[in-house]
């Protein structure tokens, strides 16, 4: 359905690409001679080119024009903000980059969904509108918490989930029938899903960081809310209930017993959500697999759990639930190769860790026969090689059994021997290595003590974390190429 069928597409852009600067040229004006705080005419850019950006779908034919415009205002937002132009934009209490996050959003939904208007509006929204009232009414909350490494407020967090819950449960009748949908949605159904949806977005944008929420909150929202409808469309949609309750519990746990932090617990949750809607029981498995395993082998020993936060979880979930999505909206088959070969490969390379461990002899770094202490980055030892193909060797197995899949296993430990060499050979040569501006001590973290640490070997943006997504990425790569010719 298009609101304007006779009105030329590029007209429409033209139109709309003028109003965005009127708009940004009128809150400039607002701000200096009204002397209006530059976070409230951000807000009000914000409102009014999402509402815009949301009527979209109901204005262009295609994609293309949308695409384009996104693509547009992620460069000159970004310009903008390294040139500290235009404050009614970018002057904020806070470094964020949340102007180039917010059409980077528009861009992923508009190149990659454009078929699902309903969702795609919805989620442009919850964005526009949920989150700016998150932040209007979280400033007035004092009972605050730090989930990741933004200061967040309860009572801005529950302004979120309640926004969102509204937009979603109104939006979703309202467009229904606006689109003549098939039919509608049972209200007890349509209340579960806005609950979901609200909850999902609600978590997003608690551990966002920098305005990160502009990208994480849409993207989140929209999958989620796809997940659920699907589920319940297939009839499958009380398995993932259980498996949310259970999810939750499980996280929870793990969050009082230090094994995740705040952020990892969410970024967890949010992970098993995305890849249980895509295969359910079956494809959870591994996951679940891999990092119960590498709490297990952690703490054999170690004194305590080392606490994952959300970049050590999606630095090993998020590849392979990159891959459920593809599968999940695209159907494509290999995704689950993929899949499988990012989890065999995180197993792999913390098998690779936590049983080289034993080894009595000293690691080697990869490429060299110099002997280094254990723990150093780009050390190797025979016994720690034998694990990484054990670990993913399992996986491969399980992908094979539980999965139906056949010959895996060739695949498989190569995805995960040479995605784990791939970590060492990073992390001989180029992973960074920091400096505690407070104890002194080396990590391979930009934070450590709550400060940012110094930088003194490597590259600043591949650390630990960049690493093992490399290691994943890899993984998911060499798994495919052998699946498609060896297997």
């Amino acid at each position: 359905m298009v609101l304007f069928p006779n009105l030329n597409d590029w007209t429409l852009f033209g139109i709309i690409f003028v109003g965005i600067f009127f708009v940004i040229g009128l809150a400039e004006i607002i701000r200096t001679r009204l002397n209006k705080p530059p976070e409230s005419t951000r807000k009000f850019v914000h409102i009014l080119v999402g509402l815009v950006v949301a009527v979209c779908p109901l204005l262009f034919m295609g994609n293309t024009q949308l695409i384009a415009l996104s693509s547009i205002f992620i460069a000159i937002n970004w310009l903008l903000l390294k040139s500290d132009k235009l404050a009614s934009m970018h002057a904020t209490a806070r470094k964020s980059y949340g102007t180039v996050y917010f059409p980077f959003a528009v861009l992923i939904l508009s190149l990659f969904w454009w078929d699902k208007p309903i969702s795609f509006i919805l989620a442009i929204l919850v964005m526009t509108l949920a989150d700016p009232i998150a932040a209007t009414v979280g400033a007035k909350g004092r009972n605050t918490f730090t989930p990741w490494r933004d200061v967040k407020s309860r009572r801005g967090s529950l302004a979120m989930f309640g926004t969102t819950f509204l937009i979603i449960m109104i939006g979703t009748d309202f467009l229904a029938r606006i689109y003549g949908a098939a039919f509608l949605i049972p209200f007890p159904v349509l209340i579960g899903l806005s609950l979901f949806t609200a909850f999902s977005a609600a978590l997003a944008e608690s551990v966002s960081f920098r305005g990160s929420d502009n990208l994480s909150t849409p993207l989140i929202t929209f999958i989620s809310y796809e997940i659920f409808l699907i589920n319940y469309t297939h009839g499958n949609l009380p398995e993932l209930i259980v498996w949310m309750v259970l999810s939750l519990a499980v996280f929870g746990l793990s969050w009082r017993q230090k094994a995740v932090s705040s952020s990892g617990a969410i970024s967890g949750y949010l992970i098993g959500i995305i890849v249980f809607g895509t295969g359910g029981w079956p494809w959870i498995t591994p996951l679940v697999f891999f990092f119960a395993t590498s709490s297990i082998l952690s703490h054999l020993h170690h004194k305590d759990y080392a606490e994952r936060n959300m970049l050590q979880v999606l630095a090993n979930g998020g590849v392979g639930a990159v891959a459920a999505i593809i599968y999940f909206f695209w159907g494509f088959p290999p995704a689950i190769v993929m899949y499988l070969g990012a989890i065999g490969a995180a197993t792999a390379d913390t098998w690779a860790t936590e049983i080289g461990f034993y080894s009595r002899s000293k690691p080697r770094l990869v490429l060299s026969k110099k002997i280094v202490e254990r723990g150093t980055s780009g050390g190797i030892t025979l016994l720690g090689i034998i694990g990484s193909v054990l670990g993913a060797l399992t996986i491969g197995i399980m992908g094979e059994v539980i999965l139906g899949l056949n010959d895996l296993l060739i695949p498989l430990a190569a995805a995960g021997l040479i995605g784990s060499l791939t970590d060492s050979i990073f992390g001989r040569f180029i992973q960074a290595q920091f400096k505690c501006t407070k104890c002194g001590n080396q990590t391979e973290d930009r934070y450590h003590c709550d400060e940012k640490t110094q930088l003194i070997f490597g590259s600043r943006w591949i650390g630990n974390d960049m690493v093992n997504f490399i290691n994943t990425s890899v993984g998911a790569a060499v798994a495919y190429f052998f699946w498609m010719n060896y297997g």
